[in-house]
């Protein structure tokens, strides 16, 4: 049996949609506001989902005052002398000049910060908790459970350096997840973590490779069955998954084509969800064009990259440290040796570290938002938290003043991970994630070294000078 259709002329369509419009106008006009945007939710999520919460009382949680510092509070303002930050719970209730912020009487704590500099804590855009550490790992087989290990001890090393609010962009299992839950329970001390689950790949694809990216070393059974997804409704599948598993950002790989890259932004924004993409020549065009959230890594860049970036708003996590430890000494205890990448298919190109520094300042002096992420995959025991501070010295190479470094790290930073509304400046409303620091860091960006305190959602979890 044979079944045929009889496709509607144009001008059929262009009168039925005309139509639609006029109903929706009147509609409109009958129902005052039944097409406005949606009214803000009043309490949300601390992540990118922002999902509603029931109303929050801090009424009778604790007040914290830091007072005497100076107040570099991230807005882009001229540092405050003898400044007052008022805390309660986990939200800072007022910031500003001692002579015009009041201090309640009922502080449980005041910290003297007088001779201090007090900030927003920082941000990294880019880390995998469950990367590998340890010189001796190779004598090791691995699994979630060791993966979480290794997350936990990474989390207190964040933390301990003033890194508040970190971004997972890929995970073994539901790894992450475990460790975003542990630090919001107060199970263990670590950064506010926002995850994106697995890398959503082509079979064969960044994410799904029989061979390591970084060593070209074969995975054992070839990597298990493959993990990759092959058209535009695989690919949206593949996020409704990550969003049903609770992901807070979606993380693509290249290679893919054009329609794959487009189905998969287009789902996750439909579901309110942002995306980042590991990408490289044409695929990062393709992507910016869809749409795409974050760029990670300046690998092999098109010179209309960036000029697509700016026109779509899409921002730049540039993890410039992680290609120049290639590039100046590989990473000994993986065995994989300096240079570059080798015997891997997702990457046959040569890794240049001046374009990579060009491109940073192109983009900079674009205006594309440029965010602060490590992205280191093995060694982290001892790469960590130097990384994370040499990568601000790779931004101030490529251009960028110490002021718009701070800012990647903490203001901008929040606004690329979706968080802008709640993290990155010191002001009332916001959560109380905040570094003190020793000497003051737009003089010099190695002073972010010099922690004294850290505050993470409203708790002072480095109290003096940090381990």
């Amino acid at each position: 049996m044979f079944v045929t259709t009889t496709r509607r002329p144009a001008f059929v369509r262009c009168k039925q949609a005309a139509l639609g419009v006029g109903v929706l106008a009147s509609l409109a006009a009958l129902v005052p506001g039944a097409l406005a945007a949606p009214r803000p939710i009043p309490e949300t999520t601390d992540d990118a989902r922002g999902l509603p919460i029931p109303p929050v009382d801090r009424s009778r949680d604790p007040v914290v005052v830091i007072a005497g510092g100076t107040l570099i509070d991230g807005r882009g303002g001229a540092p405050v002398a003898n400044a007052v930050v008022v805390t309660q719970g986990d939200r800072i209730l007022a910031a500003g000049p001692a002579a015009t912020t009041p201090v309640p009487a009922n502080a449980a704590r005041t910290i003297d910060a007088t001779g201090l500099y007090v900030m927003p804590g920082l941000i990294d855009l880019h880390i995998h908790f469950t990367q590998q550490r340890c010189h001796d790992f190779g004598k090791y087989s691995d699994s979630p459970a060791g993966a979480a290990i290794r997350g936990v001890a990474l989390a207190e090393q964040l933390i301990n350096a003033g890194i508040t609010a970190a971004r997972d962009v890929g995970t073994v299992d539901d790894v992450a997840l475990r460790i975003k839950e542990a630090v919001d329970r107060g199970i263990i001390r670590g950064p506010r973590v926002l995850w994106s689950g697995r890398i959503i790949a082509t079979t064969g694809g960044h994410g799904d490779e029989v061979t390591s990216t970084a060593t070209g070393r074969q995975k054992p059974g070839f990597g298990g069955p493959s993990k990759g997804f092959n058209g535009p409704w695989e690919w949206r599948t593949a996020v409704r998954q990550q969003v049903r598993s609770l992901a807070d950002w979606i993380k693509l790989g290249a290679p893919a084509d054009k329609e794959e890259l487009a189905a998969a932004i287009e789902e996750a924004h439909s579901l309110g969800v942002p995306v980042a993409i590991d990408s490289y020549g044409q695929y990062t065009d393709w992507a910016i064009e869809a749409g795409v959230d974050t760029l990670e890594h300046p690998l092999l860049m098109s010179d209309q990259a960036v000029p697509l970036m700016k026109k779509h708003g899409t921002a730049f996590v540039p993890t410039i440290g992680a290609f120049d430890n290639l590039l100046t000494g590989g990473y000994p205890t993986a065995g994989i040796p300096t240079g570059g990448f080798y015997h891997t298919h997702s990457r046959r190109f040569v890794i240049d570290q001046q374009d990579h520094l060009k491109r940073v300042g192109e983009a900079h002096r674009a205006g594309v938002p440029i965010g602060v992420g490590t992205d280191i995959p093995f060694e982290n025991d001892t790469r960590y938290p130097d990384a994370y501070f040499r990568e601000l010295d790779y931004l101030r190479e490529a251009g960028m003043s110490n002021a718009a470094v701070l800012a990647s790290a903490t203001r901008v930073g929040a606004q690329i991970m979706k968080m802008g509304d709640k993290l990155g400046t010191v002001e009332k409303g916001k959560i109380a994630d905040l570094l003190i620091l020793g000497a003051n860091p737009l003089d010099s960006l190695k002073n972010l070294r010099d922690v004294r305190y850290v505050v993470a959602d409203g708790k002072v979890v480095v109290d003096g000078p940090a381990r």
